[in-house]
């Protein structure tokens, strides 16, 4: 059983299995001064002695957002109303719940077996976090299809401006590739100018938004190059339609009206 306070300890004074002993965390053995240390006594009020028989490394349990709060394990059975249970990794879950409900009924017939899982209750806990991650991913995809439609708008207004260009350098022996290339550098350089200065910002404001947790990542350097890599590669993609339809087309129908 998990308590964030001293106040039930009183309870201790009638059990008679580890009835003296308790586990706390490094929160609450700092708070413990000298005494926080395996072997030490914790008192409170008027009840016996308790020795410390373990530190744990603090955990968040209630507040995802502030720091571990001083933690005290203790036996009280009496007062426990929930059963923690880790299966084993690769068990069936639905027939280990099936045979740890056959187990729970036979001892507590009167008490229906209710379960939920923990990563149901940190869902809860970050519901926020996933609300704001789904929505950032809409968003997301939403701004870079608008900005696809608005580069391969943008590619197909150069590709017409410099059609006779196009056609003089195919005439000349310019091959599709190179003509592809030379119409989509341009848009490549600029896609690279805006990732300089996108990148800073982003990392900046990401670092900003996760101080707010006790307990964080840190960003990874290598997500940006993996970022620009596929920025570049998304504007090729789209400016490279627009580039070979131009770089393909007859030069002859482009240099009419020469």
């Amino acid at each position: 059983m998990l308590v964030p306070s001293l106040f039930p300890l009183w309870a201790l004074s009638w059990l008679k299995i580890d009835s003296n002993n308790v586990i706390i965390n490094e929160a609450f053995a700092k708070q413990m001064g000298k005494e926080g240390r395996v072997g030490g006594i914790l008192r409170e009020g008027g009840t016996r002695p308790l020795t410390v028989i373990g530190i744990m490394k603090d955990y968040l349990y209630n507040d995802m957002y502030g720091q571990a709060a001083p933690l005290v394990l203790y036996n009280h059975p009496a007062g426990t109303s929930v059963l923690t249970i880790r299966f084993k990794p690769g068990v069936d879950i639905q027939d280990a719940l099936t045979k740890a409900g056959a187990i729970v009924k036979a001892d507590y017939p009167g008490y229906p077996f209710e379960y939920q899982f923990v990563d149901s209750d940190f869902k809860q806990l970050f519901k926020t976090e996933t609300l704001t991650g789904t929505l950032a991913g809409v968003f997301a995809s939403l701004a870079i299809f608008i900005s696809c439609l608005g580069l391969f708008g943008l590619a197909a207004y150069t590709a017409e401006r410099r059609i006779k260009e196009i056609g003089i350098r195919k005439v000349l022996g310019a091959s599709v590739s190179g003509l592809a290339g030379l119409l989509s550098r341009d848009f490549l350089k600029l896609v690279g100018i805006s990732c300089i200065i996108a990148f800073p910002v982003a990392l900046w404001f990401a670092n900003h938004w996760l101080q707010g947790y006790q307990y964080r990542i840190n960003i990874a350097w290598w997500i940006f190059p993996i970022a620009g890599i596929a920025a570049l590669l998304i504007a090729l993609a789209t400016v490279s339609f627009q580039a070979i339809k131009a770089a393909l087309m007859n030069p002859v129908k482009s240099l009419r009206s020469e």
